[in-house]
């Protein structure tokens, strides 16, 4: 088991770490493809997904840019496109096992966020019944810096007074989540959820600490008084 002597406080992502995007991330994929079929693109939502798999495994930042310019010819239709889209918060779920797990490990370790989100990921989490959780809040919209830039681990990491050794980074994205918190000294623990899970890791970079395949193997990866 690994060794967890040390550890004060566990730093979490949002998406698809503590909630699940796949519902909206599809809806998004599927407005695409309404919108493509409509202006007499056959495109089909299983090909709008393969991209999607393709794009994280290349590291590709932005998906629904390739596949609109990768589906779509006429360049006015892609704008066009790209102005009725639209992400829907509103169908995020917490995963069904967040809180509890959260509940747990509030038990022995301070609990934060480093996340890249849209305003009002506080009252989210309150909404989520996960806000009781969490100590320390650093989101992108608030704090001005997005991840992979390593300030906004800082800000975190001085907001919650603790030292990047003490603590351990819990995300599902190489890029974002694993490579920035081992170089500030952290531990990490990879979650294989949503698209973020087909990122390969990369051979030049640290590689995370721990991975798990749900929020529910934490548990047993973390909780001191368990074998």
């Amino acid at each position: 088991m690994p060794d967890v002597r040390g550890l004060k406080w566990l730093f979490f992502d949002v998406g698809d770490t503590l909630v699940d995007e796949w519902e909206p991330v599809d809806d998004i994929i599927g407005q695409f493809v309404r919108e493509a079929c409509a202006l007499g693109y056959p495109v089909q939502i299983e090909t709008v997904r393969e991209i999607f798999v393709t794009c994280y495994r290349n590291y590709e930042p932005w998906p629904m840019k390739v596949a609109i310019r990768t589906l779509i010819s006429d360049e006015q239709h892609r704008e066009q496109i790209q102005a009725k889209l639209k992400f829907r918060k509103e169908l995020e779920q917490p995963y069904a096992c967040a809180g509890s797990v959260l509940k747990s490990l509030s038990r022995y370790y301070r609990i934060g966020i480093i996340a890249n989100q849209s305003p009002g990921t506080e009252e989210r989490l309150e909404r989520y019944g996960l806000r009781k959780y969490v100590n320390v809040l650093a989101c992108s919209a608030e704090e001005g810096v997005s991840k992979p830039d390593r300030e906004l681990y800082a800000v975190a990491l001085k907001q919650a007074g603790c030292k990047a050794e003490e603590a351990v980074m819990i995300g599902d994205r190489i890029d974002n989540d694993i490579v920035p918190a081992k170089k500030l000294g952290m531990r990490t623990i990879r979650i294989l959820q949503g698209y973020g899970r087909f990122q390969p890791e990369l051979e030049d970079q640290d590689h995370p600490d721990w991975t798990v395949d749900n929020l529910e193997q934490l548990l047993p990866l973390l909780l001191p008084d368990q074998d």
